[in-house]
């Protein structure tokens, strides 16, 4: 009995042991489900935020071609006003010179040319101003989208650095998992084990302690009966005493009384 109960208190140890392995194990299955779930979440979202940004850099670069497009046609236009504006310019000078000596009708042409001319130049130096300031806003984005550009290719450099973090992440999570989903069944059949060598322990300590009892109630019934044989056996030596004692006083009233024998009287002399 005291070897069972030894056995049964190092079972429950085992027992204590073994759902703290399976608990413990458990946990951490859950966690790194949890952290490989968050991971693959995390590289799902680098990817969007790739596509985003990648999908945001070639718009980007569709604007800056358009932009720079744009910048070298007007400062392209703007070099042809330039020359163009030399070109009035001289001629300008030319005439005026010509027109200093020239007289009649040939002075008035030559007035009404470069009337003509300096009108020309006006409109060639409006339209300069005017190109100056788009070519002017025209190189402000660029330098905005450039910077964009700047900016957003760090986030993608950032991003991108963020991702074997996350993959490497991923693989010893994935592996984690594996190698405890593994080793979870053989701890819960241990603790069923246990569970069930607890069982039978209890199940003998139970049925011993039911034999003890029985045992203990049969000698107690054994001891009744003796005691009650013992009882009985006391009054029936009892009974015959009794029995023997009247007998006895009975015989003894009925035997004849013996007479009383006479003394003789002495003679006389």
């Amino acid at each position: 009995m005291a070897s069972l109960a030894k056995k049964l208190t190092v079972l429950k140890q085992r027992k204590s042991n073994a759902r703290k392995n399976r608990t413990k194990t458990s946990k951490t299955l859950r966690l790194a489900k949890l952290l490989y779930k968050k991971s693959v979440s995390g590289t799902n979202s680098i990817q969007h935020k790739m596509d985003n940004f990648r999908s945001e850099l070639e718009d980007i670069s569709t604007i800056l071609q358009q932009k720079f497009a744009q910048r070298d046609s007007i400062t392209s236009l703007i070099e042809q006003a330039e020359n163009r504006l030399t070109s009035e310019k001289e001629k300008y000078d030319e005439i005026k010179e010509e027109i200093s000596f020239a007289t009649g009708e040939g002075k008035k042409q030559l007035e009404f040319t470069i009337n003509t001319v300096s009108t020309e130049i006006e409109d060639l130096r409006s339209q300069l101003k005017s190109r100056k300031k788009t070519l002017e806003k025209v190189i402000d984005s660029i330098q905005e989208y450039d910077a964009k550009k700047t900016k957003l290719n760090k986030h993608i450099k950032k991003t991108l650095e963020s991702k074997p973090q996350l993959v490497k992440v991923i693989k010893q999570s994935k592996k984690t998992v594996a190698k405890l989903e593994k080793k979870l069944p053989s701890l819960i059949q241990a603790e069923e084990n246990v569970h069930k060598n607890i069982s039978k322990v209890n199940s003998i300590i139970k049925e011993q302690v039911s034999k003890k009892k029985e045992n203990q109630a049969n000698i107690r019934k054994k001891k009744a009966r003796e005691a009650k044989r013992k009882s009985a056996e006391d009054k029936r030596i009892l009974s015959m005493a009794k029995k023997l004692a009247k007998k006895m006083l009975s015989e003894k009233k009925k035997a004849p009384k013996r007479k009383a024998s006479k003394k003789k009287a002495p003679k006389r002399k």
